[in-house]
């Protein structure tokens, strides 16, 4: 029996940590309309879009302007839904297993990339990206006096690199896992 197979109530820290495949799905930016948790392509301002990894990963529970949650049972108790059905934690909890591309299962630590299950398959920006963008484009305009209309379409295209859009509605579409 793998360790993966056991009740999650059992597992060791050591063990627990191992299940997350960094896919950084989890670090995405969410909102709920009273009914349903939607994602957006926004990553956590602790989120490397360039590594696909987490800043601060092993500090990320200490730090004051962290809005990081830690990934428990009590979580998953409390509402699933915090977690893309992907995810490996919420698919032991639902007693689905781990999925094909895991790394426990493949023994390679890139599988979840190479089988396009983390964010870096997917078009996310960090919010220090947006921000920056924002910043310059009112910077621009105060400068160069732009009219409203020129405002207007600078705003379009700023909202077109960064796909400010929110992400399908949960359970997003365009991290489905692959069919098995």
């Amino acid at each position: 029996m793998y360790f993966y197979e056991k009740p999650l109530s059992e597992l060791t820290d050591e063990e627990w940590e191992q299940i997350c495949m960094k896919c950084g799905k989890c670090c995405m930016c969410k909102y709920t309309d009273g009914e349903v948790i939607h994602f957006s392509n926004q990553m956590c301002q602790f989120f490397d879009v360039k590594k696909g990894i987490c800043s601060c990963y092993s500090k990320r529970f200490e730090m004051a302007e962290s809005e990081c949650k830690k990934v428990s049972l009590e979580l998953m108790k409390e509402d699933i839904n915090l977690l893309p059905p992907s995810c490996a934690y919420r698919r032991l909890y639902e007693g689905r297993g781990l999925p094909e591309y895991h790394p426990l299962i493949t023994g390679n630590p890139k599988s979840a990339i190479l089988a396009g299950q983390t964010v870096k398959s997917l078009r996310v920006f960090s919010e220090k990206a947006q921000d920056e963008a924002v910043k310059k484009l009112a910077a621009d305009a105060v400068k160069e006096q732009w009219t409203e209309a020129k405002i207007k379409q600078k705003i379009t295209r700023i909202c077109k690199k960064f796909a400010l859009k929110w992400l399908e509605t949960y359970p997003y579409v365009k991290t489905k896992e692959p069919a098995v």
